[in-house]
């Protein structure tokens, strides 16, 4: 397995067991990851695409709405095909431990992930820190994974699209971009004055999973969009957006966009 950082209701109405099953884990501190995914849970709720979800923590119907179930519908039906069953984890915080990444019950002194997950031959159980954050952010972050998860899986075709795209607004001398992490990669890149090699595989990587994530976040509910010169112009957005949404279609009920004022 490999380790890596970064609404129709169908809850079960008995929460007891969830209350036992975190009375029983919190006995430790911390766990590892790895140790963590192996424990058997009783699934809390099914969510679109066959994923599951479960939790260490007791959550709101709204938390649990905001943070999985809405996400996870708004994630189009041809990306949760190319990552296959998904089983959603929720606790409280993720370690960055020097002896490895663990799940603590217990707010962590020092580094912590957002999200990591393990993949194997079965499943990608995906472990979401939810207590950073509140339950908007916890669900960006679902999707940011999923994000990430996605551009490993995508085929040399799709991967050049969005490479010629890139170099589109190169040329066009496009500064900004969808967030901080590839607007960092994107300077680095533009001070080496070079499009090949490692610096631009990795803006490219970068600038994939947060466009990704913006899409999916877009479909779910209506976004703001920030204007600047560290950002991407409107036209510019519109055209990841497109070719985002040609690759993976909406699912049905679901648009890319509402109305954008570019006034």
């Amino acid at each position: 397995m490999t380790l890596s950082p970064k609404m129709k209701r169908d809850i079960n109405p008995d929460a007891r067991w969830l209350a036992l099953n975190a009375s029983q884990i919190v006995l430790r501190e911390s766990m590892p990851v790895r140790e963590y995914v192996q424990r058997t849970f009783v699934p809390l709720s099914h969510l679109a695409h066959g994923w599951e979800m479960h939790s260490a923590v007791l959550l709101t119907p709204a938390e649990e709405r905001s943070m999985v179930r809405e996400p996870a519908e708004a994630v189009p039906e041809s990306i949760a095909r190319r990552l296959g069953k998904v089983r959603v984890l929720l606790v409280p915080f993720v370690g960055c431990f020097e002896t490895g990444d663990r799940v603590a019950f217990s707010d962590p002194a020092g580094e912590k992930h957002s999200a990591v997950w393990l993949e194997s031959e079965a499943q990608i159980d995906l472990v979401l820190a939810c207590r950073d954050f509140d339950a908007h952010d916890t669900g960006f972050e679902f999707l940011a994974s999923v994000a990430e998860l996605l551009r490993s899986r995508l085929t040399p075709r799709e991967m050049e699209q969005y490479t010629n795209l890139l170099n589109e607004e190169l040329d066009g001398n496009v500064t900004g971009e969808i967030d901080q992490d590839a607007y960092e990669a994107k300077q680095a890149l533009r001070a080496r004055r070079a499009r090949a090699g490692s610096p631009f595989k990795k803006y490219r990587d970068v600038s994939f999973a947060s466009t990704g994530a913006e899409y999916m976040h877009g479909l779910w509910h209506d976004v703001q969009i920030h204007i600047g010169p560290e950002h991407l112009p409107v036209s510019a957005l519109r055209k990841r957006m497109t070719l985002l949404a040609e690759m993976f279609p909406p699912n049905s009920g679901y648009r890319l966009f509402a109305e954008i004022n570019e006034g």
